[in-house]
């Protein structure tokens, strides 16, 4: 790793998250995101569908932070959505796997379901090399993010991974049909030493 660039990141995961930001702010608002994070090279011309590392982590949080100057208060929101529509690619570009996982779903209870489709993210976002990890507690589900790309080089006082927030999200409804709150218990923008989230109970109405 590059100590200035973090760590090396699959072309197929930044191309997601930049189809994500057109599918939520339009191909417009991807451009616009894009050219304030100093990557305007990539408009109209996405990274390729593959594990090939070409960019790193300090580009994946410029696109975060230009997101947020663009929203300002509203970029909580707007990166959850982001997030949700994250997971929603990587569905699209593993058609067959994701074929596979839902029918494994019909024959499994809730917990299984969300713990599987949990463990399908985090290695996903831990290629190539890291510590993203799912873990069950006495039937309590944590998501734990050692890498936190979202949050490379940045300092805050809050938590602020809602597009981590989002992803998982989105993961558990696509395998239960129900939407579940989560909740970032602890953030390596504060200090800590890893990202954490914790799933609450489901949703009603």
């Amino acid at each position: 790793m590059t100590d200035h660039l973090g760590r090396a990141l699959p072309n197929a995961r930044m191309r997601r998250f930049m189809l994500a930001v057109q599918d939520v702010m339009g191909r417009s608002g991807l451009t616009t995101i894009l050219r304030q994070a100093g990557l305007q090279h990539q408009a109209g011309n996405l990274p390729p569908d593959n594990y090939q590392t070409a960019l790193h982590a300090v580009e994946y949080t410029a696109l975060v932070q230009a997101i947020e100057n663009y929203y300002g208060r509203g970029a909580r929101g707007t990166l959850t959505r982001i997030g949700h529509a994250a997971f929603g690619q990587l569905r699209q570009s593993q058609k067959f796997k994701a074929r596979l996982y839902r029918l494994a779903f019909r024959f499994l209870p809730v917990q299984q379901r969300k713990l599987m489709a949990l463990r399908w993210l985090a290695r996903e976002m831990a290629i190539p090399g890291g510590q993203v990890t799912v873990h069950l507690d006495d039937r309590h589900i944590a998501f734990v993010d050692r890498e936190s790309d979202t949050t490379f080089g940045r300092t805050r006082d809050t938590e602020i991974c809602w597009l981590t927030v989002g992803e998982i999200q989105e993961a558990l409804k696509w395998a239960t049909g129900t939407e579940y709150d989560v909740t970032e218990m602890s953030c390596k923008a504060k200090g800590d030493p890893a990202c954490r989230f914790d799933v609450g109970e489901a949703l009603i109405g």
